[in-house]
């Protein structure tokens, strides 16, 4: 653990010496060259219904939202010396939005591997497959089912990493043979962009995210398999009560098969006992789930399964499955219409074994410019 975070410490001080010495190597520019540069971004409106057993406080039923919109401006340049550096800033532009930015960092690209800095996802998050890699449109039970449905304890995507956007230093090795090592490294995973966070709150310092693909094709049919942990220190040493919180530890499984427009993919994750306090026999959950894929011309069908339990403590198991049904189509260059139909079970969702059975569809709009 400690030498491979000496590793990438030591990988951030190559990121910072070739952000210096980028510059120099490319000669002398002005504003008006430094960059290639390229705005894009998307716009995608969804309408909403969902009909769950829990109801109370969950609106009437169905809604309109904007649940996604943003403006994207990338920028990257080549120095002499063959070294490519950019950046990349996701603007949010929904007015609902919290944040003026969804991810920002600044990359180095060498024939030695590529190294991020900024606020983007780890390397555990990008570099595990699971089955929503074999489906199309909103990519079933991704997080759109849990963001409408209520499932109280119990675990209603899909994940394999708990620092999202965090600020965080990232290195991907270049692909030998098929093969692709990745690491990350967040010093906290409250912290991001200029914001300082308390090492005391509850969430995980020192977070070590790794993982190893490979992707071959045999004839006709294309293979992706990865392996991914993630690895990180509780904050709290004494939380109410004077126990210790477990530190973080997961481990994530997965595959993709592809051939003739078809594709099938299958995922796990365990995640231990992150964050429960050691006096209990809580537990952070596990989860599995399937997909599988077809695309042809402008159309796009998949159907997956998840399923996941949790025990959350006061001796309870809360459990729940996803069955989801997607399409897509492709109207014209740039607009693209999905729809979203997943059938919910969640079982013991609290310590008073409420179930909440029930189903949401979703309609969207997706312009991509």
């Amino acid at each position: 653990m400690k030498e491979i975070k000496r590793f990438l410490l030591g990988t951030s001080a190559i990121f910072g010496a070739a952000l210096l010495a980028a510059p120099a190597s490319a000669g002398p520019v002005s504003a008006s060259d430094s960059f290639d540069l390229t705005l894009g971004g998307n716009i995608r409106y969804s309408f909403v219904h969902d009909s769950e057993d829990q109801t109370l406080g969950r609106g009437r039923g169905y809604r309109f939202y904007a649940d996604e919109v943003e403006v994207w401006v990338k920028g990257s340049k080549e120095g002499d010396n063959g070294l490519l550096y950019g950046f990349e800033i996701e603007l949010n532009a929904s007015s609902t939005d919290n944040t003026a930015s969804d991810e920002s960092w600044i990359f180095v690209d060498a024939n030695w591997g590529r190294v991020e800095l900024g606020d983007q996802d780890d390397a555990t998050d990008r570099m595990a497959v699971t089955g929503e890699n074999a489906m199309v449109g909103r990519l079933g039970f991704d997080e759109d089912v849990a963001e409408n449905f209520f499932f109280g304890a119990a675990i209603g995507a899909p994940f394999t990493t708990i620092t999202d956007d965090a600020t965080k230093v990232i290195y991907f090795s270049p692909r030998f043979t098929g093969f692709q090592l990745g690491a990350s490294f967040t010093p906290d995973s409250g912290q991001s962009g200029f914001t300082r966070d308390a090492d005391n709150d509850g969430d995980f310092e020192n977070v070590l995210g790794a993982g190893i693909t490979y992707v071959g094709e045999f004839g006709a049919v294309g293979v992706t398999l990865s392996a991914v942990g993630e690895w990180g220190d509780s904050e709290v040493a004494a939380p109410a009560g004077g126990a210790n919180e477990h530190d973080l530890a997961t481990y994530a499984l997965g595959a993709l098969v592809s051939f003739s427009g078809f594709s099938v993919g299958a995922g796990w994750a365990e995640h231990g006992r992150a964050g429960a306090e050691t006096t209990t026999t809580a537990d952070a959950g596990e989860w599995w789930n399937v997909g599988a894929g077809y695309r042809t011309g402008p159309w796009g069908f998949s159907v997956g399964y998840f399923e996941s339990q949790i025990n959350p403590g006061n001796r309870f198991t809360a459990k729940a499955n996803i069955l989801s049904f997607d399409a897509e189509y492709t109207v014209a260059p740039g607009w693209l219409v999905m729809a979203d139909l997943s059938f919910v079970k969640a079982r013991d969702i609290d310590a008073q074994g409420t179930d909440n059975d029930g189903h949401v569809f979703i309609l969207s709009s997706d312009f991509v410019f």
